[in-house]
């Protein structure tokens, strides 16, 4: 009796280290310079603007929670003068990214024998920047984001929520995060978890854990 390719898959994902890979994107897959962003919003405001009096505003809200960024468009405007329309803007929003083509292609490769999936803290115009910046791979990966779930991390109910989404055990999967905080909140919600470095590290992690890396 022959297998399809589909049970094919799902007999591979039971007999794999992890039911799941789930990765961080902002500093595993796409690194990001925020202070050339702050500056960049500073330099378009009313005189003498700082990068400093620009992150004091975006940090009075979070704007991964699912707020509309064009919000924070009206109140750069209203606050500190800032000049642009709103694609200026959003150019000037995602000014501070540049994908890790390496990372995403070893992590497009994992995909071929496991499953691979994204969780961020981000935001719609970032999100959307970065797919097109990636001709939409990055859409391929399975995304959870912030924006949507109306939660982030290090919240353990964000992890959760990603978890009954994707139909997943926490226990049986395995995140990897830049960020030590969410790195602990991914434990405390039960999933395997590791603080990421550099793809060497990561591709060793999983070598020793007996992933197939595609």
């Amino acid at each position: 009796m022959s297998t399809s390719p589909s049970q094919t898959q799902a007999l591979a994902a039971d007999s794999a280290p992890f039911q799941a890979l789930v990765f961080d994107l902002g500093g595993v897959l796409v690194a990001h310079d925020n202070p050339v962003m702050y500056a960049r919003l500073a330099s378009r405001c009313a005189g003498g603007c700082s990068a400093e009096t620009v992150v004091a505003l975006l940090r009075q809200t979070d704007w991964s929670a699912g707020i509309p960024v064009e919000a924070l468009h009206q109140q750069l405007r209203a606050e500190l003068g800032y000049a642009p329309g709103w694609d200026d803007f959003v150019a000037d929003w995602c000014c501070h990214f540049e994908v890790d083509h390496s990372m995403l292609a070893f992590v497009e490769r994992l995909g071929a024998h496991n499953r691979v999936m994204l969780f961020s803290n981000t935001n719609r115009q970032h999100w959307e920047f970065l797919v097109d910046a990636t001709d939409g791979r990055l859409a391929r990966l399975e995304p959870y984001l912030s924006h949507e779930i109306g939660l982030t991390k290090p919240q353990i109910r964000s992890f959760e929520v990603v978890a009954e989404k994707a139909g997943i055990d926490p226990g049986r999967s395995v995140f990897f995060d830049d960020v030590a905080e969410n790195v602990e909140g991914a434990r405390r919600a039960g999933f395997q978890a590791e603080l990421f470095e550099n793809q060497a590290k990561l591709q060793a992690f999983l070598t020793a854990k007996g992933v197939r890396l595609g």
